[in-house]
């Protein structure tokens, strides 16, 4: 992702069209300060690929309890028994 450009409102105003289409290309990414804290304008892929990072990692908080795993044979043996699979 590397590191955003700082980019004042004023500049962001004069340039947004530009800055825009830069992000939206993957050219950059900016910070904009303003007085009630600091804005990142990403594109929407960096955005959806972050959003996705986020779940995989979230998904190694809980891990795997092995003891609660069952063996495949159990599984098999308990879906012939709801659907009734014939050999």
């Amino acid at each position: 992702m590397g590191i955003p450009k700082i980019t004042k409102q004023t500049e962001l105003r004069d340039n947004l069209y530009k800055t825009l289409e830069d992000v939206a290309t993957g050219g950059s990414h900016h910070l904009v300060p303003t007085k009630n804290g600091d804005v990142i304008i990403i594109s929407r892929q960096e955005y959806d690929s972050l959003i996705l990072e986020k779940e995989y990692l979230q998904e190694f908080q809980n891990p795997i309890k092995f003891e609660e795993l069952i063996s495949a044979t159990e599984v098999f043996k308990k879906i012939d028994k709801k659907f009734g699979f014939k050999k």
